[in-house]
């Protein structure tokens, strides 16, 4: 199967979901993450997940997965409402396209172009509470980031 038959891939997934694999790092500092980007993509296993021990998958890999799309709470009008939203609020991190394993299938590369691939290294899951400019993109509408800037309690 080339990449064009294959299903778009979400940039920002969770180790459990389906066709899940770890396609980076967290690197960097609380105030300023980074994902350094693997050379291959490593498939997520019951075994991987068992070396993490206690650590949280998330603070540590950058995952992707199929899309679930309108299975999302990010998903709206037919689009990832998260891709759009770093496009338009975070700025660029990276002057050059980071090397990648999943643009060719990545939800926000197809919805948003190349732009898109510089905010990416600034993204990570678990949003530390300085990072507003992010808890905000990460948040969809209607919902508020909660103290510990994940999003999802509903705006007042």
């Amino acid at each position: 199967m080339d990449d064009a038959d294959q299903p778009l891939s979400c940039p920002s997934a969770q180790p459990d979901m389906v066709d899940a694999h770890a396609f980076g790092i967290v690197s960097g500092t609380a105030a300023e993450p980074r994902i350094a980007y693997l050379k291959r993509s490593a498939e997520v296993t019951p075994a991987m997940m068992a070396e993490l021990g206690d650590l949280d998958p998330t603070r540590v890999f950058r995952f992707s997965a199929r899309c679930e799309s309108s299975n999302c709470a990010q998903f709206a009008d037919g689009r990832c409402g998260l891709g759009e939203r770093i496009a338009a609020q975070l700025p660029p991190v990276v002057t050059a396209l980071p090397s990648c394993q999943i643009r060719a299938t990545c939800r926000w590369h197809e919805e948003n172009g190349d732009s898109i691939c510089f905010r990416c290294p600034q993204v990570v899951t678990v949003v530390p509470p300085e990072l507003t400019s992010l808890a905000r993109a990460a948040t969809p509408p209607g919902l508020v980031p909660t103290a510990a800037g994940e999003a999802g309690l509903p705006a007042q």
